[in-house]
């Protein structure tokens, strides 16, 4: 059995209510989090911080919570879940010279996540949840491929022909599930099939990789309201 699916099996019987297993994988990872931490935090030596402690958390909390069946590496979306929950504790301790370079997701107030789950009026509970773990898939999976989400986003071309050809190109990736696969499991973009296929020079298809990769991330995701955008846009595309 290779490594990869030995975590997958260690997941699985852990979200099945194995407590030693759970305890060993969360043991056997305790370097990743500390690099993790290090590396958000600036310090060395974490091991008696809060925020060795909230990671060490969120790291529980994502074997509860991820998906064996994302394609996602776990350790990907881990590190994601981590940043996320730092995140909401900075906010709370209100340590506005710490700062972490992840964009708001899920947010319709100045309220972290945390904060509205204690409140057992919030009819934002559910609804936050959802967008929060899309938002972790679609985060996991751009850093499987090497990129980093808001640099994706801030990077997206503003000229319309040229939004309105990636949207070709990734309508054309996403619709073809090889391609798609190929793209997740090896974190390459198949420019070239894919340049034949759309009829599309291959140094165009290179020049905008990170565009199309975001717009496939977004059609493949369940983020109803990306999902409109993107319905708009193919809309404007044939028109």
């Amino acid at each position: 059995m290779s490594a990869n699916n030995l975590v997958m099996d260690s997941i699985c019987k852990a979200q099945s209510g194995d407590g030693t297993v759970r305890e060993q994988l969360i043991s056997a990872n305790l370097p990743f989090i500390r690099r993790t931490v290090r590396r958000l935090t600036r310090s060395f030596f974490v091991d008696q911080m809060d925020e060795y402690s909230i990671a060490l958390s969120a790291f529980d909390e994502a074997i509860d919570r991820y998906r064996v069946s994302s394609q996602v590496p776990f350790e990907h979306y881990a590190h994601v879940l981590i940043k996320h929950r730092l995140t909401d504790w900075y906010r709370r301790q209100k340590n506005s010279w710490q700062t972490l370079s992840l964009e708001e997701t899920g947010r319709d107030d100045n309220l972290p996540l945390a904060e509205k789950l204690a409140d057992p009026n919030s009819g934002q509970v559910q609804s936050d949840l959802e967008f929060e773990e899309s938002m972790l898939q679609l985060q996991a999976r751009a850093a499987h491929l090497g990129l980093d989400f808001p640099a994706l986003v801030s990077s997206f071309p503003k000229h319309r022909d040229t939004r309105l050809l990636c949207i070709r190109l990734a309508r054309c990736l996403g619709d073809d599930e090889f391609l798609y696969s190929r793209l997740l499991q090896t974190g390459r973009m198949p420019g070239g099939e894919l340049a034949s296929r759309c009829q599309v020079a291959r140094k165009t298809v290179d020049r905008n990789r990170s565009a199309v990769i975001l717009l496939v991330l977004l059609m493949k995701s369940d983020l109803q309201i990306f999902q409109s955008y993107m319905e708009r846009y193919f809309q404007e595309e044939e028109t």
